[in-house]
């Protein structure tokens, strides 16, 4: 059902100068004493927008019967509130598509569920003199993110984390960076990791390497996210412990980890491309900060000229050894099958605590 168009507020002279609120149907005046009319428009919303089918950069929000007026000088300027907060609308009752999108799951998570947005379009007209605000009624705007189709990244940078030396930028994965990991092969939105930490260092998570915007520190004891007066996250006694950060509900939590627990001099990746020798093609410890134990292993420009199967192997034998039957990402467990890997570069990731790997693409 359309929802009609009201003129709920006034004509305002840009030049600073203030008038009463006026009903639309009044004439309204510029300076030079021009009577101006503006037409009724419409707006008409739209059904669910589920992002699992958007492949536009723009969605359709509402049907727009633009307001009109019989000065062609006034041009239309219009934006959509949505739960208070200001978006850009197109003349066609569009808005960019990612910037919805990240609304939604920064304000619900990353649950794939139907989430009801507040929503009003402020339609403005002017001049360059004169404007007139014209507002809708409110009505409701329905979004169902898109499930998470690939690994989204989050990373440990810190005093305590890799090298310690808080680096952020791209080329820092796998030295300053430390992957958290997907806690399933096919849902995404569960990360994880288990690692050693001091007490007193101070760590933090970070979105893209190379920028702070997006970020999990601590305040007042509790763990929060993009807030600019939030503190490193620090843990009041050294241990083993297990992050775990769920995008479904955007809620981040350490706890002790509990599990077994051993440490290794060296990580392999033996497989039948180099005849599966344990001791062979060595991956690179990722924590090197004195007094913090290793868990993490990288090895950068790995390259299979053809489809192979691997596992991981610690301190060059086999009677600790990891593997798993999914590819690139996996939970790999003892004695677990052969990693089939595809031919190609990657940089991979392991944790030898969760036993959690990744093949990224290079």
């Amino acid at each position: 059902m359309k929802k009609f168009l009201y003129i709920a507020a006034m004509t305002l002279l840009l030049a600073s100068c203030t008038e009463d609120f006026k009903d639309w149907a009044e004439p309204q005046s510029n300076p030079q004493g021009e009577v101006i009319t503006f037409g009724n428009g419409s707006i008409t919303p739209v059904g669910v927008i589920d992002f699992a089918e958007v492949t536009e950069e723009r969605v359709k929000v509402c049907d727009i019967v633009a307001p009109s007026s019989n000065d062609t000088t006034f041009k239309s300027e219009p934006i959509i509130l949505l739960n208070g907060q200001e978006f850009e609308l197109g003349l066609d009752g569009t808005l960019d598509a990612a910037e919805l999108q990240n609304f939604v799951t920064s304000t619900y998570g990353r649950a794939p569920e139907p989430r009801v947005l507040a929503a009003q379009v402020i339609w403005v007209m002017t001049n360059g003199t004169t404007a007139t605000t014209i507002k809708s009624a409110p009505f409701e705007v329905t979004v169902i993110p898109a499930p998470i189709a690939v690994p989204d990244l989050w990373y440990l940078v810190g005093s305590c984390i890799g090298d310690g030396s808080w680096g952020n930028d791209p080329a820092n994965v796998g030295t300053a960076l430390i992957p958290m990991y997907s806690d399933d092969v096919e849902d995404f939105s569960v990360l994880t990791y288990v690692g050693y930490f001091p007490a007193g260092q101070g760590f933090k998570l970070i979105h893209q390497p190379g920028n702070w915007d997006e970020q999990w520190g601590m305040k007042d004891g509790v763990m929060v996210k993009n807030d600019g007066n939030s503190s490193n996250i620090e843990v009041a006694e050294a241990g083993y412990y297990k992050l775990t950060y769920d995008m479904n509900t955007e809620t981040l939590t350490m706890e002790p980890y509990t599990g077994e627990v051993g440490v290794y001099s060296m990580m392999g990746m033996p497989g039948g491309y180099q005849d599966w020798n344990p001791g062979g093609t060595l991956m690179t410890p990722m924590s090197t900060v004195a007094g913090v134990e290793n868990h993490d292993w990288i090895l950068k420009d790995a390259t299979y000229s053809e489809n192979t199967e691997l596992k991981f192997a610690a301190d060059g034998g086999w009677a600790v050894n990891w593997g798993s039957n999914t590819f690139p990402l996996g939970n790999g467990v003892q004695n677990g099958a052969n990693i089939p890997v595809e031919a190609g570069t990657y940089t991979v990731v392991f944790n030898d605590l969760l036993g959690k790997y990744y093949f990224i693409k290079m």
